[in-house]
């Protein structure tokens, strides 16, 4: 990953030297471009040397001052490639007006055409391969307007160069100012291309980042979201067991001490063999007692964790419309209905069945305490690999989950959302309620 970043850092940077997309092989030249532009420089001038005439050591010496300069343009041609560029083709310009002259017009020996004018070509190639197209074009255009006139000029008199055909001096000159801009002009292309991918990869890299940066504040909200929900139901849970303790303190431990005071009072009477009514009266309390107190603690066990939903979630669900005051229909999907025979698949979680049925019982006590209605529907049915509950009623309407009203709605949704799932109230005044539960099949 890392060199990746690296390379695509790297590549979105401007290229110094875009001719070495034709020079890979020449890890050199790619490393020491101006001693390269020197070498070439020198290369020139050295070819331009046996063109020197014989003459007058003034007229020697100017010729090779020009054709040095001219030569030396070639050195900084990628840090000021239209400088460069502009000041060869003033010297060409003055070569070709000055330099050969047709008719009787003498010539000046110093501005005499020589090698050192590859340099034009190999600057117009670095203009091209450096700068716009617009720019690179015009520097075409004066190269081609040059080569125009100079074979016009110089073909006539077969001074410089006698044999040599007009067609042939037109190609040369035209056809190397052209070969020169495409090769620049095709580097330029294959360097915006990198370019223009580098940037595409740095921008699809910043937009993999800013979907990462919202995947993780999401992550963060979500957390944040789940911690607060589980510090709920643990607040539910310790409020669940101080009132099982408070139950048990104020109902069935009350009684369980009064029946041991008569089971007492029974054994003293039984050892003294006093009146027999009142030990009877005392024994069928007793036994009154007993069966309270046994109906309270089932009904204490029943509110913890019934005993009826180890046979499955649509048990559960029977039993309820069963004992509800107001009718029930009960429709169970396969794959949560255990215990009924209406499907085999697998059966959620024992703490998604218990918040299942816990809302399912709520919701039917509210609608039978609060809503008027003459029909409850249970619907329970597994929908994309989550676990979907609707109760419905037919009474006046208007729930709310409203925590200021007490637990009732509300507790259930918090519940729910304990576990990650969802609980939709549909309820316009006049009825009917819709309660739409969603859990995952496992928590």
């Amino acid at each position: 990953m890392d060199e990746e970043i690296l390379r695509s850092g790297c590549a979105a940077q401007p290229d110094p030297y875009p001719g070495e997309v034709l020079l890979r092989g020449n890890s050199w030249v790619r490393r020491h471009p101006w001693r390269a532009d020197t070498a070439l420089a020198l290369l020139l001038f050295a070819l331009s040397l046996d063109e020197v005439p014989r003459g007058p050591a003034g007229t020697a010496l100017a010729l090779i001052c020009v054709n040095a300069l001219i030569a030396a343009t070639v050195i900084p041609r990628r840090r000021f490639p239209v400088a460069a560029f502009a000041t060869a083709a003033a010297f060409g310009a003055l070569q070709i007006t000055l330099g050969q002259q047709p008719g009787s017009i003498p010539p000046v020996p110093a501005l005499q055409p020589s090698m050192t004018d590859l340099a034009i070509p190999v600057l117009l190639y670095t203009l091209a391969a450096h700068r716009p197209r617009r720019i690179s074009v015009a520097g075409l255009t004066v190269c081609l307007i040059g080569a125009a006139v100079a074979v016009s000029q110089w073909a006539p008199a077969h001074r410089a160069y006698p044999g040599i055909p007009l067609l042939a001096a037109a190609v040369a000159l035209g056809g190397s100012a052209l070969v020169a801009w495409v090769l620049g002009d095709s580097v330029a292309y294959r360097h915006r291309r990198i370019q223009y991918a580098s940037l595409q990869e740095r921008a699809a890299r910043l937009e993999a980042e800013r979907d990462a940066q919202a995947r993780i504040a999401a992550a963060a909200e979500r957390a944040r979201e789940l911690q607060e929900k589980r510090a709920r139901v643990v607040d539910e849970s310790a409020a669940r067991l101080r009132r099982i303790e408070r139950d048990l303190h104020d109902g069935a431990q009350v009684r369980l001490t009064a029946l041991a005071m008569s089971l007492g009072e029974i054994k003293e009477n039984l050892e003294q063999d006093l009146d027999g009514e009142h030990t009877l009266a005392l024994l069928g309390a007793a036994h009154r007692n007993a069966k309270e107190t046994l109906a309270e603690l089932r009904d204490l066990a029943r509110g913890i964790h019934p005993a009826v939903l180890d046979r499955g979630l649509g048990a559960a669900l029977s039993l309820l419309a069963e004992t509800s005051p107001i009718p029930v229909d009960l429709a169970v999907g396969a794959g949560v209905g255990a215990g009924l025979g209406v499907g085999a698949g697998e059966r959620p979680s024992p703490a998604i069945e218990a918040i299942a049925y816990f809302c399912a019982a709520e919701l039917v006590a509210n609608a039978a305490k609060h809503s008027g209605a003459a029909r409850i529907t249970i619907d329970v049915h597994e929908q994309e690999g989550r676990l979907l509950m609707t109760v419905t009623d037919d009474g006046n309407g208007g729930a709310r989950p409203d925590p200021a009203r007490g637990s009732g709605l509300a507790g259930l949704r918090e519940r729910v959302q304990s576990v990650d799932g969802r609980l939709d109230v549909t309820s316009p005044p006049g009825g009917p309620t819709a309660v739409t539960v969603e859990l995952p099949r496992h928590a």
